[in-house]
């Protein structure tokens, strides 16, 4: 017993001496190292060290994060199965507990002399290892990617266990020691299992729809980390072109409707007014994990990207040594550290990028759904009417640059930091040096910053002044062509787009000096620091101190260039923020009493004794002193019609915005008995959305064929669909182009009446139809068996249509000022003798004739609409073929070039050659300074190396800035002038077809985000492109020099960067046009809300909008996301690229032992030559998408085919057309919107007609009968068909002959739509758009119109202008009195002066349609006295004004069915004109 106890006691008192691992005892094996000293070859860690860093602290950092994604994995439900899987998980991780539980006690029992360190690090592994239990089992079912914080811990402490298990191994000298070690490589093997179970993707076990999700979804962090998920995408996109449906989904935690909760959610605890800063601190509430996500992967770039010098000095002093004193051990494990430090920055570089990059689109995300909500709420009386366009376009853009560099800029700020710091250690005091130049080039760059954010406000102020104009323009082509006003409106434009670029360019300006400061440390900073330095230089030393510089400067002018951008984007924000605060529509309407219960469609079962709407002692205004309305105290009657009648100008479209609760300002109490959720809403000027008809009437409601089939009999639009090449499917295109004015009033209307509401507000519904369609719309809609009557609605009508006020229940008449002069039943305001007893209606309706079909029409096709969620994405067309979308059109660099001057272009390309050549030759110059320095009798002193090197590096700052200003300065200016000019002129030029057969979406946004590519991205791209091809050439040489047997490589390695740009430029270019394309139909809706918001509002279905607005956001995210992630998938495979160079550069180095200068230049450029051929390719492809921008220009001006023809070489003397004789012989004509196979539609048929000199000849018919179409073909904005292009004639010229700008110039015409300049222009310059006029000639035809009271009250003729202020019939009055002037500046520019025969063509186009009888005699009069001796042709619903004209031609369906005298037709019996005059009541 004694001599067991003696055993054991002295096998214990060997082993508390020797363990653990005592093999290194005498070693420095128990101190934090790092290396080891006397050992195992001097190569390899201390096992202290290892212990410390690679067991207890991951395993302390994974304890903790394990234990918060725990908690947050129990609160979310069970998605995914696959038991099988997960036991096996859990069985393998048990094992691997086991061993580390084994290892504990191996160490707690067994090996005695152990310190703590050695207990806690295996104590926390085995912690670790249960906490994975409890992760993998929670993470397997409650996440559908494998999980992330498993696979990143398992994979990197793999890697750790790999170097303590050598450790071990090497270390090893007992027994129990060979034990420990074994099975610590049991657990290894254990943990290489479990990395590949968890790796297993859970996509096919998930529990949803996987063609609704996409596969990034479902990777993991190994898949995520090298963007494995793109795989198929870039297959598909390769071989086939992409379309939208080929995409994939985008990720749900990416979606709008996911962020926009969260956002709501602290954007409503917010305060954004008052707080700068308001915005970002919302935005980073909402967004706190994304914006978190990335910073453990940059900090990790940083320290790779610091261990570069660190190793380049290990390298160059392993080269410098003797081959005899060396190891071998320590060259290979040079050769490892290359490969671990090169790719190790290349995935955690990726990984940075990826989470980052999501943050961008997320960001973009909580941004346009804040911006599109506020845009269905905001006051209506706001000027920012193009504000929203803007912001969700440029703004954002400017937004997610800044973002791109959010890290950066911290990140920046410690390397730079430790950069300095470790300068230090190698220079001493003269690492101060850069510091002085660095404080210099902040206080630079601090100067230029506020005038940056200036310069940035006024810059996007400017393009949202522009691209508002645009879209107004594209908006009213139609109109605008009409008016003549092409060359102001281009003029116009045009001024703008030099505002902006002028704009551009002094911001620009300003950034490149902020450039200058931020390059100034980049190449100023060596020179001046070793100059101060001034020792003893050998390559180690002169290399890496190079490299310390290069990774403080190249930091320090990211710093500086990125600061300016991040000051624009927030000043950006803070444009967003200004939005977001601005005045919200208040309802201010109160509910006098609470409805019982809830249903979309109102209760109709109120009191018929409770009015609808109770307004006492009501003042209402659109601007705070000036009311337009006021004293109005009235009682609309439920259930009824009531009608609202009054001279223009007297405030009836602002009592409908009072009934609707939109106008600004208020006094007074507007009382409602319940809140109606669905109001009918029909404006003076039709909202229609660019759908099909059938959809504008459905809308948001559910599809009732009944209901559907009885509106369309009540608004008569049968009969119209019979006509129309798609029927009710028929697309009404932007503003609703393809309609007529009438059609447009009629489908608006129908939109009402199918609309579940008990509440209808119709504002001049009839000012665009005929006597005959009015009166059977009216019968069938408010006649006593009419469609409103059966439902019991409240209608409220205003309407200068007087003949049917006696069908009305309450009529209300208000005076010029904006009062009510009486109200109350007809019969009543008859008896009066006042405002309604004036009109001279009678006292029975004349217009309620039987209606002899008040059964919905059965013929009407019904078809089951389909709902906008569900319908397909088609992008919209480009021009561009397969061909081209695959591979590019090289014609688009010569478009580009050509935009800014071949000789510009060339200085460009020489430029950019010396730069190369400056830039690459000071390393070549420090190897030759670096040899003589250590020489023993050096050739040239210390000055004069030092000398020629700060003059390289002056000379290559100097060029650059020559190049920077040439392309950002000149080359922006002169490509944008020019490419917008062309692109102006192709949109003005393009024939009406193309606008009916285009959305305005597409078209604005060519003239936002592609200009907006063309003045920042591509410049920007092509500047980098350029730069770092010239640079990698001159680096490659450099490289080549230390390492002839690598330059053997470079044929290859330029066919590896060829065949990947290849394979991934035919996907990027394709994502590049998608992204395009998918954002029109998302500016559309925001163009469509913006224009229609109060019909949104007054329908209830904003929240439906906003559900469409966030798919199309959606929508539009998925190819820029994808587009964003491939470029990462490319500059992860680039970067493996430089790996590998570097890994074959220190391998040859090592093995052939080549001079330490050239390795140690080699090495220094190749820091570089990384990012450098990563932006050769990025900035390449870069530039091929955003050319792009220019491909759809190109393809813009392909499609939009312009409407001169080669034929049209005439222009008529400045006299023509003095006779006005105007001959139509058989002409047919048809829109033009029909496919190449197709048949015409007529709009036209057949059109005999002679209008003799100085005849005025009026166009009657109902509407959609081709009256407008008569006008346009006049005009030439209408072509005839093939074989009829001949046989339209003014004074004897074929039309088909005649210039079309100088026809619509020579001729004047006024459209039913009044077209106007931008606000803020002066009323002077809308009346006299050419500026050909004195100011007493413009107020003496203001006058003639009664409007001058109107202009002087607001300033006169020099104020500015709003169209906003003018009522529709007042803006038809400034349409006449326009032409008035037009036709009186014409005989003094002809040099008639008082005499001589001063005749000419007028044609008008329902210009009475929107005014009262009174102010419609006062147009007649001044017709017939200023255009006396003019041929006038008119198109007319109001026949009163036809009985004063000489012939009327009726249509009807295309046709001329009847030409004649109105009086004498009137006469006759049996005529379709003394039918309608039977109808209108006379």
């Amino acid at each position: 017993m004694d001599l067991v106890s003696f055993t054991i006691k002295a096998y214990v008192q060997v082993y508390t001496h020797t363990m653990l691992f005592s093999l290194c005892a005498n070693a420095n094996d128990q101190s934090l190292g790092p290396g080891i000293l006397g050992c195992r070859g001097d190569f390899d860690f201390t096992i202290r060290f290892e212990q410390l860093s690679f067991s207890l602290v991951p395993s302390a950092i994974f304890i903790v994060s394990s234990l918060w994604r725990i908690s947050l994995l129990t609160r979310r439900p069970i998605i995914v199965g696959a038991p099988l899987l997960r036991l096996a998980k859990v069985g393998v991780l048990v094992s691997y507990a086991s061993l580390e539980l084994s290892l504990l006690m191996l160490i707690a029992i067994l090996l005695i002399g152990v310190d703590t360190i050695d207990i806690a690090a295996s104590a926390f592994r085995l912690i670790a290892a249960l906490c994975m239990i409890g992760l993998s089992y929670f993470d397997h079912g409650r996440s559908p990617r494998p999980s992330v914080f498993l696979g990143a811990y398992l994979f990197l402490t793999l890697l750790f266990d790999v170097a303590q298990a050598r450790t071990y191994w090497l270390a090893t000298s007992t027994r129990p020691e060979i034990a420990f070690a074994a099975i610590f490589t049991a657990a290894l093997a254990m943990k290489v299992a479990m990395l590949l179970l968890e790796a297993q993707r859970k996509a096919r076990w998930v529990g949803w729809d996987s063609k609704e999700h996409s596969p990034e979804e479902t990777s993991g962090i190994y898949s995520l980390g090298v963007f494995f998920w793109l795989n198929r995408l870039f297959f598909e996109g390769y071989n086939k072109v992409l379309e939208i449906q080929d995409l994939y989904p985008l990720d749900q935690n990416v979606a709008a409707n996911h962020l926009s909760e969260r956002f709501v959610k602290h954007m409503n605890s917010a305060k954004l007014k008052g707080d700068n800063f308001g915005l970002i601190k919302v935005l980073a509430q909402t967004l706190a994990v994304p914006l978190i996500l990335p910073i453990p992967s940059r900090l990790a770039v940083i320290g790779f990207s610091l261990c570069q010098p660190l190793f380049l000095n290990r390298l160059t002093d392993y080269l410098a040594e003797p081959e005899s004193s060396s190891t071998a051990n320590v060259g290979y494990g040079l050769i490892g550290a290359s490969i671990a430090i090169y790719t190790s920055m290349a995935v955690s570089y990726a990984l940075y990028a990826y989470f980052s990059s999501r943050t961008l689109y997320m960001t973009r995300a909580c941004l346009v759904t804040a911006i599109y909500a506020k845009t269905t709420v905001i006051r209506i009386a706001s000027e920012e009417n193009n504000a929203p366009l803007t912001l969700m376009s440029a703004d954002i853009a400017r937004v997610m640059e800044a973002l791109k560099i959010l890290h950066e800029l911290w990140a920046n700020v410690i390397q730079v930091a430790l950069s300095s710091w470790l300068l230090y250690n190698m220079l001493g005091a003269a690492f101060a040096a850069p510091i002085v130049i660095v404080l210099f080039c902040a206080g630079g760059v601090a100067a230029v910053v506020p005038l940056m954010a200036r310069g940035q406000t006024s810059w996007m102020a400017g393009v949202q002044m522009r691209v508002g104009l645009t879209s107004g323009v594209i908006a009213n082509m139609k109109n605008i062509k009409i008016s003549g006003l092409s060359y102001p409106i281009t003029r116009i434009v045009e001024k703008l787009r030099v505002d902006e670029l002028r704009s551009g360019s002094n911001f620009r300006k300003l950034m490149i000096v902020a450039a200058a400061f931020a390059f100034v440390p980049l190449f100023v900073s060596p020179p001046v620091t070793l100059a101060v330095a001034q020792r003893s230089l050998n390559a180690s030393r002169l290399f890496t101190s190079i490299a310390y510089l290069l990774l403080m400067s190249g930091p320090l002018n990211q710093l500086f260039q990125s600061f300016p951008v991040f000051v624009a984007g927030i000043s950006c924000l803070r444009r967003i923020q200004t939005f977001l605060e601005s005045e919200t529509r208040e309802d201010f309407r109160i509910v006098s009493t609470t409805p019982k219960g809830n249903s979309e469609k109102l209760s109709v079962g109120q009191s018929a004794d409770l009015p609808a709407v109770t307004i006492i002692n009501g003042s209402f205004g659109w601007e705070p002193d000036k009311m337009v309305l006021n004293d109005i105290n009235i009682n609309i009657p439920t259930g009824s019609l009531t009608m609202v009648v009054g001279p223009i100008a007297s405030g009836k479209s602002s009592l409908c915005h009072v009934l609707l609760g939109e106008i600004p300002y208020n006094q007074g109490t507007v009382a409602i008995p319940t809140r109606f959720s669905r109001v009918g809403y029909c404006g003076q000027s039709p909202f229609l959305s660019n759908d099909t008809i059938r959809e504008n009437i459905v809308g948001f409601s559910s599809f009732d064929a009944e209901r559907y089939a009885e509106v369309i009999d009540a608004t008569m639009l049968g009969i119209d669909f019979e006509t129309l090449p798609q029927a009710d499917n028929t697309n009404v295109g932007s503003n609703g182009i393809t309609l007529s004015g009438g059609q447009k009033q009629r489908v608006s209307l129908a939109r009402c009446l199918y609309l579940q509401s008990d509440l209808l507000i119709l504002d001049d519904i009839f000012s665009g139809l005929d006597a005959d369609t009015e009166d059977q719309v009216f019968q069938r809609i408010f006649g006593m068996t009419g469609i409103l009557k059966r439902r019991q609605t409240t209608v409220v009508l205003c309407t200068h249509s007087v003949r049917h006020l006696p069908d009305a229940a309450h009529v209300i008449a208000l005076s010029f000022d904006g009062r009510v002069i009486e109200q109350g039943r007809f019969d009543e305001l008859l008896a009066n003798q006042s405002y309604v007893h004036s009109l001279g209606v009678k006292s029975s309706s004349t217009s309620q004739g039987t209606n002899e079909k008040t059964d919905p029409d059965t013929d009407v096709i019904i078809s089951q609409p389909k709902p906008f969620m569900k319908s397909s994405m088609v992008s919209p067309s480009t021009g561009a073929d397969d061909k081209a979308r695959l591979e590019g059109d090289r014609a688009v660099y010569k478009i580009y070039f050509k935009s800014m001057g071949m000789t510009l272009t060339a200085s460009l390309f020489v430029s950019g050659a010396c730069f190369g050549f400056l830039f690459n030759f000071p390393t070549i110059w420090l190897k030759y300074w670096s040899d003589d320095a250590v020489a023993a009798n050096p050739s040239h002193s210390f000055g004069y190396y030092a000398g020629i090197y700060a003059l390289l590096q002056a000379c290559s700052f100097i060029v650059l800035l020559w190049l920077g200003t040439l392309l950002y300065i000149t080359a922006i200016t002169r490509s944008g002038t020019a490419l917008h000019r062309d692109a102006l002129r192709t949109l003005i030029h393009a024939p009406l077809s193309f606008f009916t057969l285009t959305d305005q979406g597409i078209i604005t946004n060519l003239f936002s985000q592609d200009l907006s590519l063309i003045d920042n991205e591509l410049p920007g791209a092509l500047f980098n492109v350029l730069f770092a091809v010239v640079v990698s050439i001159g680096q490659a040489v450099v490289i080549a020099i230390a390492s002839p047997y690598l330059a053997i490589s470079y044929p290859l390695l330029v066919f590896v960067l060829y065949g990947i740009q290849k394979f991934y430029l035919r996907t990027s270019r394709q994502l590049r046009l998608l992204d395009l394309e998918t954002k029109s139909p998302l500016y559309t809706h925001f163009l469509d809300t913006s224009k229609g918001i109060i019909t949104l509002r007054a329908s209830g279905f904003l929240s439906e909008d906003l559900a469409k607005n966030a798919y199309l956001l959606d929508t539009s995210q998925r190819p820029a996301y994808l587009l964003t992630m491939i470029q990462r998938w490319l500059n992860l495979v680039l970067n493996f690229v430089v790996a590998a160079i570097a890994v074959m550069l220190t391998t040859l180095a090592v093995r052939l032992r080549s001079n330490s200068g050239f390795t140690g230049a080699s090495l220094l450029t190749l820091m570089a030559f990384g990012e450098m051929l990563s932006d050769i390719v990025t900035f390449y492809t870069l530039l091929e998408t955003s050319l792009g921008a220019i491909s759809r220009l190109k393809a813009f001006d392909k499609n939009a085919k312009s409407e001169d023809r080669d034929v049209e070489d005439i222009i008529p003397s400045e006299e023509w057309p003095q006779r006005g004789d105007i001959n139509l012989k058989g002409v047919s004509a048809s829109y033009g919107t029909e496919g190449p196979t197709e048949t015409p539609t007529l709009a036209l048929k057949n059109i005999q007609l002679q209008i003799h000199p100085g005849e005025k000849v009026a166009i009657c018919g109902r509407t959609g009968s081709g009256k407008s179409s008569l006008i346009a073909l006049l005009l030439k904005l209408l072509d005839p068909v093939d074989g009829t292009s001949d046989n339209v004639y003014i004074d004897n010229i074929a039309l088909s002959r005649v210039d079309r700008p100088t026809l619509r110039q020579r001729i004047i015409a006024i459209p039913q739509d009044a077209v106007f300049l931008p606000d803020g222009s002066t009323f002077l310059e809308n009346l006299d758009p050419f500026n050909t006029s004195t100011v007493v000639e413009a107020q003496a035809v203001l006058e003639a119109v009664d409007l001058w009271a109107f202009v002087s009250d607001r300033g006169g003729l020099e104020a500015g202008m709003t169209v906003n202020t003018l009522s529709q019939g007042q803006r038809q009055l400034f349409s006449l009195a326009r032409a008035v002037l037009r036709r009186r500046i014409r005989p003094r520019s002809l040099g008639l002066g008082g005499g001589g025969s001063e005749g000419g063509v007028l044609l008008l186009d329902e210009v009475s349609s929107s005014v009262d009888r009174d102010t419609e005699k006062t147009m007649q009069e001044v017709i017939r006295v200023e255009f006396k001796e003019y041929t006038v042709v008119a198109v007319s619903h109001r026949l009163d004004m036809v009985m004063d004209y000489d012939r009327v031609v009726v249509m009807d369906k295309g046709e001329i069915v009847e030409v004649g005298n109105p009086t004498e037709l009137v006469e006759s019996t049996g005529t379709r004109f003394g039918e309608l005059w039977s109808l209108s009541g006379k």
